[in-house]
């Protein structure tokens, strides 16, 4: 009797070993981050809504264009590869991935152009942890003139990016498609469109369905922007109402999943919770470690220069949702931060490790 204890205990172990292995192998890390374009966009938002007497758009271009240039986006985008290439993620979820391009007055060179996208796959190929794009998604297009550039041009973007040599058997995907809301913010006459990425991972033998996106922006006194960002959320939960594989939301969803009161106290993060997706941080971490993400340091001061000051995080908005996932744990990942570029990005990155 005893010895049939004894191999059917090694029987359970050895059965408890092979699913440990097959658990390990299906485990995805998925880095979501924030870039930062260089700019809160604080500037035109004041001029569109008078809220500096004299203060015109045309001015608030020229700042934005001073910032930007301030800012040192290419040094930016390096800090923020050191740390990624440190970290090694499989995944990297992507926001505003801008690419700015600034036409100075004429008689003048070609434009200067900032792609942040270019500038961190570049940086981290040259740290030799490459990754490779999966799907871009191009959200907003705007130019607007000022009076001592003749216009800076903002192409906002979504992106997600694979490790280079995780491919198949490792890690493949299907079904990758971008999207864009049906809900836009009109903004003083300009459409705010917001979007996201959608594409079934398959890892193992097993796959599941990530979704990344960067939701509308709250902005105070703004009823129109709190509301344009809960609509995405809805059709975000409508279009995902009969997907029958475990699925993955990650972000920036400017929505303070701490119930604060600061800038983003909008009730989106608890809308996708009540539809079935718990959040991530709170299974991994306590009441004690509150995962604070936004802001790192601040943007668009006035009067300006300087363009940037320190600041302490407030609220936790760059989130991961699941449903059938199991959660194995999720940290912060802390760019270089400061008053003097190149500050990596205002936001903490989120890494997540899950399995379907």
């Amino acid at each position: 009797m005893r010895n049939r204890l004894i191999v059917v205990g090694i029987l359970s172990l050895l059965c408890a070993g092979s699913v440990t292995a097959a658990d390990r192998a299906s485990a995805v890390t998925i880095l979501t981050q924030n870039m930062d374009a260089g700019t809160d966009q604080s500037y035109i938002v004041a001029a569109a809504l008078n809220l500096v007497p004299g203060f015109s758009v045309a001015d608030a271009i020229d700042l934005t264009a001073q910032e930007l240039q301030a800012s040192n986006i290419e040094l930016r985008a390096r800090a923020l590869a050191s740390k990624i290439a440190a970290s090694k993620p499989d995944l990297i979820a992507l926001q505003e991935a801008t690419r700015w391009e600034i036409d100075l007055t004429s008689p003048a060179p070609e434009a200067v152009v900032y792609d942040q996208l270019d500038f961190l796959l570049d940086a981290l190929g040259s740290q030799g942890v490459p990754y490779q794009i999966v799907a871009v998604n191009n959200v907003n297009d705007l130019s607007l003139p000022g009076n001592h550039v003749a216009s800076v041009r903002f192409t906002d973007r979504n992106a997600l990016l694979v490790r280079s040599g995780l491919g198949p058997p490792e890690l493949h995907f299907s079904d990758i498609h971008t999207h864009l809301f049906d809900t836009v913010f009109n903004f003083a006459g300009l459409p705010i469109s917001a979007g996201w990425i959608a594409a079934d991972v398959h890892t193992a033998n097993r796959h599941f369905r990530l979704i990344t996106t960067h939701l509308t922006s709250s902005i105070p006194g703004v009823a129109a922007a709190t509301e344009a960002q809960v609509a995405q959320a809805q059709e975000l939960l409508q279009a995902l109402r009969n997907t029958q594989i475990p699925v993955v939301i990650c972000g920036d969803f400017n929505s303070d999943a701490n119930g604060g009161h600061f800038v983003d106290a909008t009730p989106t993060a608890g809308l996708i919770q009540a539809a079935g997706y718990p959040e991530v941080w709170p299974q991994t971490h306590g009441p004690s470690e509150p995962g604070l993400t936004w802001p790192y340091y601040l943007e668009d001061l006035f009067p300006p220069p300087p363009f940037v000051a320190p600041a302490g995080p407030l609220e936790r908005i760059d989130l991961f949702f699941e449903k059938g996932m199991q959660v194995d744990g999720s940290e912060l990942m802390l760019a270089p931060t400061g008053a003097t570029p190149p500050n990596a990005s205002d936001h903490a990155g989120v890494i997540a490790t899950l399995r379907p």
